[in-house]
Formats: C-alpha cells, sequence, structure tokens
C-alpha cells in the first residue's frame, strides 16, 4: 500500500511541477495582454520575470526579478523592480540561510547608442539563519546609483557600469550594533549574453 501511495503521489507531482513553469511565462504573458486593455495604444510598457541561479557543493543561491517598464517619452522611461533572493551556504556547523527582497526603482535616459540610468533601492530588514543562534535580522539598506549599459554591434552584448552608495541604519537591526549608521561605495561591471 505505501509503494501504491507514493507511486501516485509522484504521478500527481510531476506533471504540476512541469507545467509551473509554463504556468509562470503565461501568467506574465496574460497580465501584460490585461493591463495593455486598460492602457492608451501610444503607452509602451512590458512586464518581465527572471529567475537566476546558482548551485555546486555547498552553495545554493536563487534570484529572482519581476520588472514592470513603462515609456513616458521617447527617450525616457521608468522601471520598478521587486527582487527576492535566497542563499544557502552549508558548511556543517557554519551553515547559514539568508533572505532578502528588495524594491528599486530606475530612470532610464535612452540616447539609441547608450543608455543612462539613475535607480534608488530600498533592501528592508532580511534574514539571516544560523543553526548556533536565533535568525538575525540584518538593517534595512538603501542605496543610490547611476548606471551605463552599452550594447555592442550585437544586441545580444551588453556592458553595464554601475556606481553605487549603500548606506544602513543600525535602528532596524535585531541586534545591537556598535554602529548608527555605515555607508559603502560600489563600482559594478556587469557583461551579459543574450543565448
Amino acid at each position: 500500500m505505501r509503494r501504491f501511495t507514493q507511486a501516485l503521489l509522484i504521478a500527481c507531482i510531476c506533471p504540476c511541477i512541469t507545467m509551473a513553469s509554463v504556468v509562470n511565462a503565461s501568467v506574465v504573458e496574460k497580465a501584460q495582454q490585461w493591463l495593455n486593455k486598460y492602457s492608451d495604444s501610444d503607452d509602451t510598457f512590458s512586464l518581465t520575470l527572471t529567475k537566476n541561479k546558482i548551485k555546486f557543493k555547498g552553495c545554493k543561491q536563487k534570484q529572482y526579478q519581476l520588472a514592470f517598464s513603462q515609456r513616458i517619452a521617447p527617450m525616457f522611461n521608468i522601471e520598478a523592480i521587486v527582487h527576492y533572493n535566497k542563499g544557502l551556504l552549508d558548511y556543517g556547523v557554519l551553515s547559514q540561510r539568508v533572505k532578502s527582497h528588495e524594491f528599486e526603482v530606475v530612470s532610464w535616459w535612452d540616447s539609441g547608442d547608450y543608455r543612462v540610468g539613475l535607480s534608488h533601492k530600498v533592501r528592508p530588514r532580511h534574514e539571516m539563519s544560523v543553526p548556533v543562534a536565533d535568525t538575525i535580522q540584518l538593517p534595512t539598506s538603501t542605496s543610490a546609483g547611476v548606471y551605463l549599459e552599452i550594447p555592442f554591434k550585437e544586441n545580444k552584448h551588453l556592458l553595464t557600469l554601475g556606481a553605487l552608495r549603500e548606506s544602513w541604519e543600525s535602528d532596524g537591526a535585531s541586534l545591537q550594533l556598535p554602529w548608527r549608521s555605515s555607508r559603502d561605495n560600489q563600482v559594478k561591471v556587469q557583461y551579459a549574453i543574450t543565448f
């Protein structure tokens, strides 16, 4: 009876899992079609859902990103992005889980040859779970940044340069921290190829 129950459970779950990836794409497309009904024909917007993951021994990371982009003028558009990240570092007693979500608004100016973006991002208290302690709530961080996107001759290649300033306020942390606030300046370089 136990083997029959397991086989029945597998037979029911497998089609649901395989359909989940198809449903994700179709849900985004349906949402975009629904929004199109209520917008002017001149409005240009897009809705994208992106999932990235990496996995190797002792490490698993997943990142989900839902982005809504609205064109305001021929050379100007605004993006609203929601990020959800989770990761696991598994080293026995020192293993830890991290979860965070971020909200970002980016305004883009498009010259045709390149794009310049101004960004504001808020990452509310993200959680870190360690086996030897309770869940730790890290402080809320906010960041402001400038991005420069340069496409190459082929549209599949894109170089992104970013300059960001991130700051933290210790008021939202679950632990008593020795500092009230902290700042970090970052430079990011990303080269992406679409397959």
